[in-house]
């Protein structure tokens, strides 16, 4: 190889190395740029540890991603569908209601409310209820049993009923979800004072105000990023929450869940 040909390659890949480093250091301001900004939907504002609506994936954890869909912030939680209606960063708290369940209790498919352990936990004052579907009439042993109709499988006219606990549909049913509802709306069925003026109607609006979910990032950790002038992220290379901090300033300290 003559020494014009290797001196052209030298300088190529010199080149191409530098180009390959320059877009790595705008990317680190980029995202203490970007993490420094809240996700904006409708009536819902909010940062760390949520990304989406605004802000990229490096600015949250990956289970917590919020959509903005005509103003409204929706979530997709293990294939199920939900409008946030609320985020408290004080209690970890999320409200949320199921997507299908706001037109009335017939859902597209049949997904139970179900939520990772590592990321949410139950808030103590909700149960779950199962909505059960294409039954061929409701159990005997059921104590107040509340029935509906549905569509299923384009076929109009079809039998549910609503019971306590996350069960199954059982041998005479066609399927069922189960989803978290308030205890102070939603009594057990099995007391004897049930509200006699309960109907369907008055089910699906309480459905509407949805449940509560906890997330359990340790937001202590981000609160240290937070004096130290950065801004809390997530690392997609190593799978934890990370600290970004603005151009000049050190290395960020390690955060872990």
């Amino acid at each position: 190889m003559n020494s014009s040909v290797f001196s052209f390659l030298s300088d190529f890949v010199f080149l191409l190395l530098l180009f390959i480093q320059i877009p790595s250091s705008l990317s680190n301001d980029d995202q203490y740029s970007a993490c420094s900004k809240k996700s904006a939907c409708g009536h819902i504002s909010t940062g760390f540890p949520f990304w989406g609506a605004g802000r990229p994936s490096e600015c949250g954890i990956p289970e917590l991603k919020l959509n903005c869909e005509n103003n409204i912030t929706k979530m997709n939680i293990n294939q199920v569908a939900y409008r946030v209606l609320e985020i408290n960063p004080e209690f970890k708290t999320l409200r949320i209601a199921r997507e299908d369940y706001s037109a009335g209790l017939c859902p597209p498919k049949f997904a139970n409310s179900t939520f990772n352990p590592k990321v949410f936990e139950t808030v103590e004052v909700y149960r779950n209820l199962t909505f059960v579907y294409g039954c061929e009439y409701a159990p005997k042993t059921i104590p107040v049993p509340i029935t509906f109709t549905c569509k299923i499988n384009e076929v109009d006219g079809q039998s549910g009923y609503i019971k306590d606990g996350d069960n199954g549909p059982g041998e005479l049913c066609t399927g069922s979800v189960f989803v978290p509802v308030s205890i102070t709306d939603f009594p057990p069925f099995s007391i004897p004072d049930f509200p006699p003026d309960w109907n369907m109607a008055a089910f699906e609006e309480q459905l509407k105000k949805g449940f509560e979910v906890r997330w359990k990032v340790d937001m202590d950790l981000c609160w240290e990023c937070y004096k130290s002038s950065g801004v809390c992220g997530f690392d997609n290379v190593t799978s934890q929450p990370t600290c970004y901090y603005p151009p000049g300033m050190p290395s960020p300290p390690e955060i872990s869940l």
